[in-house]
């Protein structure tokens, strides 16, 4: 028996989140390179972003052309030695933000396989808060997910951190629904002593 998909947040319907999804007009425009692999994570947050912000374009693949590049001139936010620090940005004009959303391991893969990725200036930034995204085994507990880092990242580009606060509700809606499906004692099991 086929499930029916919700064509908007590719979930099934039971579990669609689409419901909980704030607009928010964001100066700064987003863009999210998702691995192919992200892409089918019924709990990946990347879509959540898009649905909600304004201006965010989601591509999947595994790299994006020199001319798209070119012409959107982003900001890779990814760590490394060469990443400015994010709270000392001084630009007049926001600039498009570009993110990975892939494991760390597929990511720095796409990374090194492309190297018009490879040129971009890079931004970075170091949490102060702790994921919320209780469902994946992170062993650092300040490693975010995608949504969290493109929130992180806005709220501190445009100074206004509860602008953005309704997109971790609907990604906090997700996790509850997928705890309730799992059953809490999966979750005590699997997934707890990856929070403390």
């Amino acid at each position: 028996m086929k499930r029916s998909i919700c064509t908007q947040c590719k979930r099934p319907l039971k579990v669609c989140y689409c419901h909980t999804i704030q607009h928010v007009d964001n100066r700064w425009p987003i863009h999210i390179l998702q691995h192919p692999a992200e892409s089918k994570h019924a709990i990946g947050t990347a879509r959540i972003a898009s649905l909600s912000l304004n201006q965010c374009q989601l591509q999947v693949g595994e790299n994006f052309d020199d001319d798209a590049l070119n012409v959107l001139q982003p900001l890779l936010v990814y760590p490394g030695e060469h990443s400015q620090n994010l709270e000392e940005l001084n630009l007049l004009e926001p600039q498009p933000l570009l993110f990975i959303d892939a494991s760390w391991r597929k990511s720095r893969r796409m990374l090194l396989e492309s190297p018009a990725l490879m040129q971009l200036p890079k931004v970075s930034f170091q949490p102060e808060m702790v994921s919320r995204y209780r469902i994946r085994k992170e062993p650092d507990q300040y490693a975010l997910s995608t949504l969290e880092a493109i929130v992180y990242a806005l709220s501190v580009l445009e100074g206004n951190a509860d602008r953005y606060l309704p997109l971790l509700d609907s990604m906090d809606w997700m996790i509850e629904k997928q705890i309730e499906l799992m059953g809490k004692d999966v979750f005590e099991k699997n997934y707890k002593h990856y929070r403390k």
